[in-house]
């Protein structure tokens, strides 16, 4: 680490030059725009885990790179090398995921992933294609007003619920912590925690006072919506995030009052809510003088907390920097040592101590002691059965280590091998549950492209001087607090943070400056004509148009299934059974809708139709356990008992911890 007293030249400025103020301002108004769009869109639409919403984004995603090939303003400059390994290391994990095909014991599931897949190297693709180092700043710039969009909603649902529909108030589990808009607390905070680099960044480095001071005040919804979740995840990779980006971004002494202040903030209003217990720790809402004091409070702090950061940046600029303030490479270097020794000593005194031992008895447990205040919870360690879950999540990697059981089966193994009953579907962790499913190629590739973007980021960070330092070390301690987040949970189906992620990776990879030729040559013609290689044109457009078909396949299936589900549920079954055939023609190796046809038959009385249908779903995923108790059930309704035993039995070999089965 260094401290940079003096202010270097700006890095953007040969780019207005390149394409033009007027251009430039526009790709900096898309690019913030753009951000903030999609991080509220996807941020309120359930975090983007509905297939559905989060594939609409990835064929608008995919149109715009289309397009710009089309017409030649993509690539906007030429990315570096380390961008477009990452773009082949990510491209890769998505083409070995689609291989995965030919051994996955579920199309549907994989080809699911393979969606998802397209979708995010579409972001991460136009990211990395059309930033320029000014639309890079107003990217972090909207993402990060998104973030605290979402995270100041999520924070009202719980204050004034009656502002919001009555359904958000209905949760797949009953819990008092904060989990709307995602219906997942964990997911919520985790959110949070990723944009909290980015406006601390923005509170900073904004380049009015005006802006510097509301960022300021944003920070304290963003802490709170955290700290409302009680999410141990959220608080992990929120202090990673705030490590990392304390440690990389350079003249940081400047910038550590706004830290101070939102730790004064949030205390005051962490006080405030821990003396209101029905606010705390109840699953309905809390009566109306504690929320609605309570909002009062939030506004007042936040006002303050603005006023106070305008007063401090104000007397920043107007006197100079006392000289005892300024810090050598040399003594930077010499502290940041100091500080690893301190924190390999730690560590070594808890390993020696035996603390490491008890920490990890407690992580395994099953059944950690419960406190009937749920903010006790960020006192344990108890992993919430995340043990359970990787250790098998290994065992599937041991099972087949090179190519992994099949991206997105994990549900599968789990029901199988497991000795609890409990239902999951994902295995709490981004890179156990690759190596699960996708085995030693497959996480090789995805985590070579984090660490990639994380190391690569971080040295940049160190290197790169002012402004453009400042934004590398954001951009990369997002992405590091995103993978401490994917550690621990499944935040890669939560569509709206690997995508937030992604584009911070992207800005991590932009290079420094444009070529000299490129400036030269972009002051005598004007942006949209400039000339582009035909060959990475033509890659562009096709890689668009495959992507898209990638997308579309599961997306028309799922809906046209869901149409036939809603038709059947309304009694049209003629309509029902047209737009489950739909379904089948689409994707003919999906498993759902001959499901979706098998009940249509049944609720029709036809059971011998229901009875070849149910058969035909199972040939094409025989490890669902659900299918053969359809199965089992259509049996018995055909008088078919020993086929109804046979199928029953095969149901429980496949989970046999199941409720349906143990009560």
């Amino acid at each position: 680490m260094a401290e940079v007293t003096t202010a270097p030249p700006a890095a953007g400025r040969p780019l207005a030059r390149y394409g033009g103020v007027t251009a430039d301002r526009f790709r900096s108004v898309a690019a913030w725009g753009g951000a903030l769009v999609l991080s509220v869109y996807l941020g309120l639409s359930g975090g983007g885990y509905d297939i559905v919403v989060r594939s609409e984004i990835g064929l608008i995603i995919w149109w715009f790179v289309l397009l710009g090939a089309l017409i030649g303003v993509l690539p906007h400059a030429r990315a570096p090398r380390a961008g477009w390994i990452a773009v082949s290391l990510l491209g890769g994990f998505l083409v070995w995921t689609w291989i995965g095909l030919r051994w996955s014991s579920s199309h549907e599931l994989t080809l699911d992933e393979v969606c998802r897949l397209s979708t995010y190297l579409g972001v991460f693709l136009l990211a990395l294609c059309a930033l320029s180092l000014r639309s890079a700043r107003a990217l972090v710039n909207g993402l990060g007003c998104g973030i605290a969009v979402v995270s100041g909603v999520a924070v009202l649902s719980k204050l004034t619920p009656g502002l919001f529909p009555a359904d958000t108030a209905r949760s797949f589990y009953a819990t008092a912590r904060l989990s709307y808009p995602f219906d997942y607390a964990d997911g919520v905070g985790e959110y949070a925690a990723l944009g909290l680099p980015l406006v601390l960044y923005m509170a900073t480095s904004a380049r009015t006072l005006a802006g510097r001071a509301i960022a300021a005040a944003a920070i304290l919804p963003v802490l709170l919506c955290l700290a409302m979740t009680v999410s141990r995840g959220g608080l992990l990779a929120a202090a990673v995030g705030t490590i990392a980006l304390i440690a990389l971004i350079p003249n940081r002494i400047p910038r550590l009052p706004v830290l101070a202040l939102a730790a004064a903030g949030i205390a005051v209003l962490m006080v405030a809510l821990l003396h209101r217990p029905a606010l705390r720790d109840s699953v309905a809402a809390a009566p109306a003088g504690q929320r609605h004091s309570m909002l009062v409070l939030i506004v007042i702090v936040m006002a303050a907390t603005a006023v106070v950061q305008a007063a401090l940046q104000f007397a920043m600029r107007r006197r100079s920097r006392p000289g005892w303030l300024f810090v050598s490479r040399r003594s930077a270097r010499a502290i940041s040592a100091a500080i690893l020794v301190l924190a390999v000593a730690l560590i070594v005194g808890v390993v020696l101590g035996g603390t490491a031992g008890r920490l990890w008895h407690d992580f395994k447990l099953w059944q950690p002691t419960t406190h009937s205040n749920q903010y006790f919870r960020l006192l344990s360690l108890a992993g919430s059965h995340r043990y359970q879950y990787w250790q098998v999540a290994w065992q599937a990697f041991s099972s087949s280590p090179l190519h992994g059981i099949g991206s997105g089966t994990f549900r599968f193994y789990w029901e199988r091998h497991t000795t609890h009953a409990e239902y999951i579907l994902n295995a709490h962790s981004l890179w156990f549950e690759t190596l699960a499913e996708t085995g030693a190629v497959g996480a090789a590739l995805l985590i070579g492209f984090f660490a990639l973007v994380g190391v690569g980021g971080a040295v940049r960070a160190l290197r790169t001087p002012g402004d453009h330092g400042a934004l590398i070390a954001t951009a990369t301690a997002g992405v590091l607090s995103f993978c401490a987040a994917a550690s621990f949970d499944w935040v890669w189906q939560i569509g709206v943070v690997p995508m937030v992620a992604l584009l911070l990776g992207a800005v991590t990879l932009l290079p420094d400056r444009l070529p000299r030729s490129a400036v030269q040559a972009g002051a005598r013609r004007r942006w949209t004509a400039r000339a582009r290689p035909a060959a990475l044109r033509a890659g562009l457009a096709g890689a668009s148009i495959l992507a898209a078909v990638l997308i579309l396949i599961p997306l028309a299936s799922t809906v046209a299934l869901r149409s036939s589900q809603a038709a059947a549920a309304g009694g049209h079954l003629a309509r029902a059974l047209a737009d489950a055939n739909t379904a089948q023609a689409i994707e003919p190796s999906a498993a759902s809708p001959y499901l979706q046809r098998a009940l249509v038959y049944e609720q029709a009385d036809d059971i011998p139709a229901a009875s070849r249908q149910i058969a035909a779903a199972i040939r094409h995923e025989p490890d669902n356990y659900t299918l053969w108790m359809t199965a089992s059930r259509i049996a018995t309704e055909a008088d078919q008992p020993g086929r109804a035993l046979r199928d029953y039995r095969r149901a429980h070999a496949l989970y046999p911890t199941s409720t349906y089965f143990i009560g």
